[in-house]
């Protein structure tokens, strides 16, 4: 697809993006690993596997409601884990809009390293974009939180179980094909936005051309899933360095993967806004 074929040559340019947001998914999943690790993993051994009687797991989950109420450690990990989570909103638009800024002519752009120029320049219409997005995704969440929470009492009746979980697929699907459009849309908005095209022209131009958009997600979506499965694959049959390897690797594939999918969409946008 030449949207696609075009969208890797930016990413050749922006390989710095591409390693500055390597390390920030990098350095996010060491965080879940470690808070993991020394949160849930003390917890768990010490569950009784096999346990002498059934009293002693009825004890063990008393204690486990016990510990989580009157436990100051507790809030400690979850204060944590918030502070964090709101570092991450707070990163995201900026590392969104210093690859929204490599994006641009190098004619046009201004002195030092394009990623952090843009941080600088972008800033602030990205962080606008971001925040808008995140409300529309979570606002679907009043009606598919109570909808799925009515299906799970139709989960413990014996015999009935496929339909529910059926209509939960459904309704978690349905979900994420509007999240996607979404982020489509506004994406579209942003590069009107931030190369002067026109904010309502490109929101026109994402839903004409919303077919293309689909096949790029689809094609790129399809390739980095498969891309997971084999480096999943070879992981688990030949451990050892290799398997480390693979592991420690895979989040680069992943970082370039949503650099190549960002840029594909703007060649998109890009030269359907040149023939308009």
């Amino acid at each position: 697809m030449t949207y696609i074929r075009n969208g890797w040559g930016h990413v050749r340019s922006q390989f710095p993006s591409v390693i500055i947001l390597f390390l920030y998914q990098l350095l996010w999943g060491l965080f879940l690993y470690r808070l993991v690790s020394s949160a849930v993993s003390d917890v768990l051994s010490r569950y009784p596997d096999p346990p002498p009687t059934e009293m002693s797991r009825i004890l063990y989950l008393l204690e486990g409601q016990f510990e989580l109420r009157h436990n100051p450690a507790v809030y400690q990990y979850i204060w944590l884990l918030l502070a964090m989570i709101a570092l991450r909103l707070l990163l995201s638009p900026l590392i969104q809009a210093g690859i929204l800024y490599g994006l641009k002519p190098s004619e046009e752009r201004g002195s030092g390293l394009p990623f952090f120029r843009g941080m600088k320049e972008f800033w602030k219409p990205v962080v606008l974009f971001y925040l808008l997005e995140l409300a529309l995704l979570a606002l679907p969440s009043f009606w598919v939180l109570p909808q799925l929470q009515a299906l799970l009492p139709r989960l413990a009746v014996p015999g009935s179980r496929l339909a529910p979980v059926l209509i939960g697929c459904g309704i978690l699907l349905g979900w994420m094909v509007y999240a996607w459009l979404v982020r489509q849309l506004l994406l579209f908005a942003q590069f009107g936005y931030l190369f002067k095209a026109g904010l309502w022209t490109s929101l026109l131009l994402s839903l004409r051309h919303l077919l293309p958009g689909i096949a790029i997600s689809l094609i790129l979506g399809a390739t980095g899933a498969g891309l997971f499965l084999l480096f999943g694959t070879v992981s688990w049959i030949w451990t050892g360095l290799l398997a480390l390897i693979l592991q420690q690797s895979y989040p680069f594939i992943r970082s370039l993967w949503q650099v190549w999918t960002l840029t594909s969409q703007y060649q998109l946008w890009y030269t359907k806004t040149q023939k308009s």
